[in-house]
């Protein structure tokens, strides 16, 4: 596991950009996916997604666009070509859905305010492969049957 840290400046930029990727959402009306819709909480997704992916970007050295008002078809990832899932539950599992792309590669961050603790990676055919199927087409898998993060292709750390 690594962790990155995000100083005030970059924590402040990320959530700006989660915030104003939600605004988007409303004002183009854009569907919830994966029962998000049901559960609420819209604006923490967009918000902390958008902190793991500023941290995955600093952990890469690459340059990061928070897709504010960029159709998400038009770009080949989160982070230049990775996928990052995030969440604020320690024990969270890396989620890869079945229309995901499986020769992406799937970042899992863990967010716990500035602190972001990047558990690992897989392909998302590998995700598809040894996760667990569940509602929505999800497959979940566990952090312990992940590829550390130091092992991910394009990684220069």
């Amino acid at each position: 596991m690594t962790t990155i840290s995000l100083n005030r400046q970059e924590l402040r930029a990320a959530a700006y950009a989660g915030i104003e990727r939600r605004i988007a959402g409303i004002a183009k009306n854009r569907p919830a996916f994966y029962g998000a819709d049901t559960r609420h909480n819209e604006w923490q997704i967009d918000v902390i997604g958008s902190i793991a992916e500023y941290a995955v970007a600093k952990y890469l050295n690459i340059y990061w666009e928070p897709a504010t008002n960029t159709p998400l078809a038009d770009l080949p990832g989160d982070v230049g070509t990775y996928q990052v899932r995030s969440t604020c539950w320690p024990t969270g599992q890396l989620i890869v859905h079945e229309r995901d792309k499986d020769h992406a590669p799937f970042i899992l961050a863990i967010v716990e305010n500035q602190h972001i603790h990047l558990k690992g990676w897989l392909y998302g055919s590998e995700a598809k492969q040894i996760g667990e199927q569940r509602d929505h087409g999800d497959y979940w898998t566990p952090q312990n049957k992940l590829h550390p993060i130091t092992q991910l292709p394009g990684a220069t750390q």
